[in-house]
């Protein structure tokens, strides 16, 4: 319960030292603004991976460019029609780099590049032992992208990129630029005054929750395979129908039909992983086909 009160405050404080960053973004000079994520409207994902024999090959770029929009980026799969204005203006994008490696462990780890090649962001390692070529990538994939959780990334435009990439008769649109984003400071002031005054909602609500959240209770499910489709119907031990599970084309994971979830198996454990109330919730679960 203390760690997600903290998390409640941290948000708010991280909310209040982003509107001073944005005061600063308005002062700087072009020459001394300071490179930050923000800066950058579009992320650009590989069509393929320097380990995957063909694009796209095994849903993976799709999975980057899902997980960098998840975090409020705009993504765009490498190929795919390009915005009006980064047709203008490429430097408004950045370009992503998957470095991932395989034998005992599988790692992974995102760079991102602006229109000058040069680093504005690396990610930490993701880290699995799971053997399956495609789901360990997966799973390292998703853990690399837990670096961006802490970012709390949304786009700011920024007087030293828009330049970058116009010309100088362009200056009126610049200034349009910079009236928006003052309306946007003013706008964000104002949000987080009101979340303040609701943090005490805030954390009643995680009392609340915390319990289910954290603490799931292990349960145990009967899987019967449709004959006609293929898919299985899941019951619990009184025979109630609780979900029908349908197949991803991947070996120990199923998708569950019209819900927000997934049944996979990992080191010989079944595992549930459900959103609940905005939050996901993994449950170990026993499974008997």
């Amino acid at each position: 319960m203390l760690y997600i009160c903290n998390q409640i405050y941290s948000i708010m404080d991280m909310k209040r030292i982003i509107i001073g960053l944005m005061f600063l973004l308005l002062s700087a000079q072009f020459g001394m603004a300071q490179v930050k994520l923000s800066d950058y409207k579009y992320v650009i994902v590989e069509k393929q991976f320097h380990f995957q024999n063909e694009a796209d090959e095994y849903d993976l770029n799709r999975l980057v460019k899902f997980l960098f929009e998840k975090q409020g980026f705009d993504a765009i799969l490498e190929g795919e029609p390009l915005p009006d204005d980064v047709k203008a203006n490429y430097c408004l994008a950045m370009t992503s780099e998957l470095k991932a490696t395989g034998a005992l462990k599988t790692k992974a780890m995102v760079i991102l590049r602006d229109c000058d090649n040069n680093v504005v962001f690396t990610s930490e390692e993701g880290i699995t032992k799971i053997k399956e070529f495609d789901r360990a990538y997966e799973m390292a994939i998703r853990k690399t992208f837990e670096s961006f959780a802490e970012i709390d990334y949304y786009y700011v435009p920024s007087e030293r990129v828009i330049a970058k990439g116009k010309d100088s008769d362009d200056s009126d649109a610049q200034k349009e630029e910079i009236v928006k984003l003052k309306a946007e400071i003013e706008t964000l002031k104002s949000e987080s005054e009101a979340e303040e005054q609701k943090v005490d909602e805030e954390v009643e609500k995680a009392e609340a929750t915390v319990e289910t959240v954290s603490n799931p209770a292990k349960m145990t499910f009967f899987a019967k395979k449709e004959a006609s489709s293929g898919n299985y119907q899941v019951f619990d031990k009184d025979n109630k129908q609780m979900m029908v599970l349908m197949s991803s084309g991947r070996e120990g994971l199923f998708m569950v039909k019209d819900a927000n979830a997934v049944v996979y198996k990992e080191d010989g454990k079944w595992y549930l992983s459900e959103n609940v109330d905005g939050q996901q919730v993994i449950k170990e679960i026993e499974l008997q086909f």
